[in-house]
C-alpha cells in the first residue's frame, strides 16, 4: 500500500513539477533573449555602460583578430581590449552606429546557464560565428564567455 501511495505521489509530483519547469524554462528563454537584445542594441549604438554591464566581472573573450588571439579575462582587461578595438565607444559614440544583426540564433538552456550561438555576415564571402555563454546571477543574465571567429572565403586565381 505504501509503495502504491509513493508511486502515485511521484507520478503526481512529476505532473505538477513538469509544467512549472517548462514555464521557468520559457521565462528564462525570454529573459536571455531580452538580455541579448539589450547587448546588441548597446553595441550597435556604442552605449558603453549597458554594453559593459552585459558581462560578468570574471568574463572571458576570444576575439577573432590575430593581434588579440589570447584569451582576455576579467572585466577590466575586456574593457581595455574592447576600447582599443572599438574606440568609438568613448570617442563621440553618437556619431557612430553599427548594424549587428545575428542570424541562425540558437539558445540552449541548462539551468542557470544558456549557450547561445549565431552567425554574422552574408554567409557567401564571409561569415562570423559567435558563441556566448550566459549565466544567471542574482536574477540577471550576463555573458560569462564570448568566443568570436571569422571566416573568409578565399578566392583562388587560376
Amino acid at each position: 500500500m505504501i509503495q502504491r501511495f509513493l508511486l502515485v505521489a511521484i507520478m503526481l509530483t512529476g505532473i505538477i513539477v513538469k509544467p512549472a519547469a517548462i514555464s521557468a524554462q520559457k521565462n528564462d528563454s525570454i529573459a536571455v533573449i531580452k538580455a541579448v537584445e539589450k547587448f546588441v542594441e548597446a553595441f550597435n549604438h556604442f552605449q558603453w555602460e549597458p554594453f559593459r554591464q552585459s558581462f560578468t566581472a570574471d568574463a572571458s573573450i576570444f576575439f577573432p583578430e590575430w593581434d588579440y588571439a589570447a584569451r582576455i579575462s576579467g572585466i577590466e582587461n575586456i574593457e581595455k581590449t574592447w576600447l582599443q578595438l572599438f574606440p568609438e565607444f568613448m570617442n563621440n559614440p553618437d556619431k557612430y552606429e553599427m548594424e549587428i544583426s545575428p542570424k541562425n540564433i540558437s539558445i540552449q538552456l541548462y539551468g542557470h546557464t544558456a549557450l547561445m550561438t549565431f552567425h554574422l555576415g552574408d554567409g557567401v564571402s564571409r561569415l562570423s560565428r559567435r558563441t556566448m555563454l550566459w549565466v544567471k546571477r542574482k536574477g540577471t543574465w550576463k555573458i560569462a564567455h564570448l568566443h568570436a571567429s571569422f571566416m573568409k572565403k578565399e578566392t583562388i586565381n587560376k
